[in-house]
């Protein structure tokens, strides 16, 4: 990776990014959550007109789970957007995404309910992806199509493979650069980009190593990396994005051609010169500005 990568547009995000919220894994986890916080309130931007949004709490196996619904004008619920935040397991809420999801509600007009799951290390895996199951038990509609950002999307492909035989299934996802176990393997993304802005393969390491209770790792449960599952036959119609300078670009690439060896409808898009985390940059650079509105569009592709 190279700076003839990045544009100016995308320099000067990441420049900014890094001298708002100098945020590094190598510093304790309260105050990685300042310096995350920090960075979210530069980068966040007020709801579109004609956005609503409520608050409410879902029972769940681990206690009440906050979610958050948001409506454009008199709504249209004949899809449900069920987002799942990123921030490595152990940053992110409600608020962290809230301008995003606000603007995926606008943008494609359909209502939207974000869910904030527990974090490491108060709560280890499986507790997170329990508080998404029970978040979207609790929605009782048969059209939610799952949008997860990096964690979010990880938790969104774990959460339809431990669906995959149940009744009530997602009718679709769309993951934005999901990590979904390409760690483990010999993908050329993780050489490539190992230093890459905003993600480094030190930094996956780090949040991998967060998520679990003792230095033992799942590695085999595809709940914790979906790419070690097995049968994906059952998986819904998926859109996978990544991000090109991004270590995880490949888990994006892989985990499609394995739905697809499965019969199932999937598709991948690599953005190039996006960074990890680039839905932040959507409103600074035009690049990642037609990005955003290729997410839109694959959602109310799959909601169709």
């Amino acid at each position: 990776m190279s700076e003839i990568d990045l544009d100016n547009e995308m320099l000067a995000f990441i420049d900014s990014y890094l001298q708002v919220s100098r945020l590094s894994t190598a510093t304790s986890i309260a105050r990685q959550r300042i310096d995350y916080d920090a960075m979210v309130q530069h980068f966040s931007y007020p709801h579109p007109r004609g956005i609503s949004s409520a608050d409410s709490m879902a029972a769940g196996r681990h206690g009440d789970i906050p979610l958050r619904r948001y409506r454009l004008g008199d709504g249209d619920d004949s899809a449900l957007i069920l987002f799942i935040h990123g921030g490595g397991f152990i940053l992110g809420s409600l608020d962290s995404h809230d301008d995003i999801c606000a603007e995926l509600c606008a943008t494609t007009g359909y209502d939207l309910v974000s869910v904030d799951y527990r974090l490491s290390p108060e709560f280890y895996h499986p507790v997170h992806l329990d508080d998404v199951e029970d978040a979207f038990h609790s929605l009782q509609h048969d059209n939610v199509i799952l949008v997860g950002a990096s964690a979010g999307g990880t938790l969104g492909a774990a959460l339809c493979y431990r669906l995959s035989s149940s009744a009530l299934r997602p009718a679709g996802q769309v993951l934005i650069y999901p990590g979904l176990g390409g760690d483990r393997l010999d993908l050329d993304s993780y050489r490539q980009n190992a230093n890459a802005p905003l993600l480094t393969t030190a930094d996956i390491d780090f949040y991998r190593g967060a998520r679990c209770q003792g230095d033992e790792l799942p590695i085999d449960d595809p709940e914790f990396y979906p790419l070690s599952g097995v049968d994906f036959g059952n998986t819904p119609a998926s859109i996978v994005i990544s991000a090109d300078i991004d270590p995880l670009r490949d888990d994006a690439r892989l985990y499609a051609e394995k739905l697809q060896a499965a019969g199932v409808t999937a598709h991948w898009i690599n953005e190039p010169g996006m960074v990890h985390d680039y839905l932040r940059a959507r409103h600074v650079s035009k690049a990642a500005g037609a990005a955003f509105g290729r997410i839109c569009d694959s959602i109310k592709q799959l909601a169709d």
